[in-house]
């Protein structure tokens, strides 16, 4: 029989159960630790697919600060532990560091064509390596290329930065790519099959070319319509059309790759100058359109703060800072868009309406940005408004403020028609008499200017109511002005449209019109009939009765004044004679026989 264990060494025991299991949690929870790398270090799988692959949780990523690290160094075995997955996209964040991409791709058949394509177009620098076979001979010779390089230098003339990968054999293969940029960019690739790519291109391409299109149709239809109205709210509006299509086509590559091809100083300074100018010219169009100094003086002055950003941003960007000039222009933006959305909303509250398509334009582009900057920061999973999203709604916010400039105009028509009416209807005022409704002196002034310019004959009728005096005495001043009323819509309805009845004041009229001596032997007496007709005024009936003194034209005057002079001595030979009317027949600068019989001759 064996002794029992002593309490030394039952306690031993259990000391090295409980070491066994610690090492045993620990080795657990370091393989817990490694499950991510070996998930994200294992190789991409090649299959093609309509929307390409993504190379999350197969990438792996360093971050070289020195930015000195070369492709001999980097590829060595001991250089694998400086590689780690990533957390979320990379972005290269204009600070000088490089950023190296390791990837192991996986392909099932032989005879592979693929393409690793970068979502941006704005790097510095891309040099690509690759692919390694497994027996670590590099396939095809390095590629390098980005701003800092002629476009001719991009594989299969693409705008995006891209890989052009020939897998002869079924395999795993390795690329690497060092990534250098001025401008924050993402750098999260894609894989995708030759042929699928070149269709996605061409699709995107004819995107492309649809806003293109509409931001020069509109860019030209508002140049056309500046030369028309010569408004220098439309010469703004075609200048900030024409730097966003310009902005645009920077960004998409277009301008690298058909206006300087060869040019890399014009293909790197273009992203910000562009931009800048585009923000500039954003900002002038909206104080000029909203008309800022009138309508929010106190936010105008804020406004000249977005004008000297967009200056400076100009000034860094031609200068080569391009990270400082990038910064100035995305800040400029963010608080330009901010600041002149408050704007226009503000105008439009105090009643300007044109300021509401505004909104709309900036609320067009301020969700295209939204779901943009959704996109870049992994809440959204949408390649689609990551490639389209800006361009879209740059097209759509100026789209928005071509409605608003065409409801400016429908705007300003209606305030010219009211101010036409309104001016008309002050200078009918000046030129009417309050009390009869017919013209007054001035009126009759403007009516002899046209009627005596005419080669037809014409003539002039001074009017002068007998006893008016007596009846404005008798009855008062209200029935004198029943009187007076009465008779200027008893010459009215004797006479044409194109003639003119007008009061010189009390009780004195004057008719202008086109008449033959013959025409007036008729018109004459039955305007005097008309007038001497009795009036009801109330319980009475008074007695009108007028003298009438007739002057030709051009016999007795060519010009309105010898005119009113003859007509008053006509009429003061009818009152002498006791007549209705009587017809001028002497010299009108000679005066009546016992002085003037008017206070209009006596004026005269």
């Amino acid at each position: 029989m064996n002794p029992p264990p002593t309490p030394s060494t039952h306690s031993g025991s259990r000391q090295t159960d409980w070491l066994r299991r610690w090492a045993w949690l620990g080795c657990l929870c370091v393989l817990l630790a490694m499950l991510p790398s070996l998930a994200w270090a294992s190789p991409l799988v090649l299959e093609p697919r309509s929307t390409g692959l993504s190379t999350a949780g197969h990438l792996l990523h360093w971050r070289d600060a020195s930015g000195r690290a070369t492709f001999d160094e980097v590829w060595q075995p001991t250089h694998d532990p400086q590689f780690q997955p990533p957390t979320g996209k990379v972005r290269a964040k204009g600070d000088g560091a490089a950023h190296w991409f390791k990837l192991q791709i996986q392909q099932p058949e032989p005879d592979g064509d693929w393409v690793v394509a970068m979502s941006s177009t704005a790097a510095r620098e891309v040099t690509f390596w690759g692919p390694f076979n497994a027996q670590g001979q590099a396939l095809s010779e390095p590629v390098v290329t980005g701003l800092s390089h002629p476009y001719p230098s991009r594989p299969l003339g693409s705008e995006r930065y891209v890989q052009h990968l020939r897998l002869p054999d079924a395999g795993v293969y390795t690329i690497y790519w060092r990534v250098v940029s001025d401008i924050p960019v993402a750098v999260e690739p894609m894989v995708w099959d030759t042929g699928t790519f070149l269709y996605w291109r061409g699709h995107k391409r004819l995107f492309d070319g649809i806003c293109y299109g509409i931001l020069l149709a509109l860019l030209v239809y508002n140049l056309a319509l500046a030369g028309v109205f010569k408004d220098r709210t439309y010469a703004l509006y075609v200048l900030s059309c024409g730097f966003a299509l310009l902005t645009l086509a920077t960004f998409n590559g277009h301008t690298a790759h058909y206006l300087w091809p060869g040019h890399p100083w014009w293909i790197e300074h273009s992203y910000t100058v562009f931009a800048a100018l585009w923000l500039g010219c954003n900002g002038l169009f909206a104080r000029q359109f909203l008309n800022t100094r009138v309508w929010a003086p106190k936010l105008d002055w804020l406004i000249h703060a977005v004008l000297l950003g967009a200056i400076a941003g100009l000034g860094l960007g031609v200068a080569g800072l391009t990270a400082w000039a990038q910064m100035v222009n995305e800040v400029t933006a963010f608080m330009g868009v901010w600041l002149i959305t408050a704007t226009a909303l503000w105008v439009w509250r105090r009643g300007y309406s044109p300021a509401l398509w505004y909104l709309a334009g900036q609320l067009a582009l301020f969700v295209a940005v939204v779901a943009l900057v959704l996109v870049n920061w992994n809440a959204l999973d949408a390649p689609w408004i990551q490639a389209n999203a800006l361009q879209a709604g740059v097209a759509l916010e100026l789209a928005g403020f071509a409605i608003a400039l065409g409801a400016r105009i429908r705007l300003l028509e209606r305030q010219q028609t009211e101010l036409r009416v309104h001016a008309r209807h002050l200078a009918q005022q000046a030129t009417t008499d309050p009390l009869t409704g017919t013209a007054n002196r001035a009126g009759l002034a403007q009516a002899a200017e046209h009627v005596l310019q005419q080669p037809a004959p014409c003539a002039l009728l001074l009017l002068d109511l007998n006893q008016f005096k007596a009846i404005n005495d008798t009855y008062g001043h209200e029935a004198g002005d029943v009187v007076l009323r009465a008779v200027a819509q008893r010459l009215a309805a004797e006479l044409r449209k194109s003639d003119t009845v007008a009061r010189l004041g009390g009780d004195e009229f004057v008719v202008l019109l086109q008449a033959t001596p013959d025409e007036l032997l008729h018109t004459v007496p039955r305007l005097s009939r008309a007038v001497n007709q009795p009036l009801a005024y109330g319980d009475h009936t008074l007695d009108v009765r007028a003298s009438v003194g007739v002057a030709l034209s051009p016999r007795d005057g060519a010009d309105l004044a010898r005119l009113l002079k003859a007509a008053d001595q006509a009429m003061y030979q009818a009152k002498q004679r006791g007549d209705s009317f009587a017809f001028y027949d002497g010299d009108p600068d000679e005066p009546p026989p016992n002085g003037p019989a008017s206070p209009l001759g006596a004026g005269i």
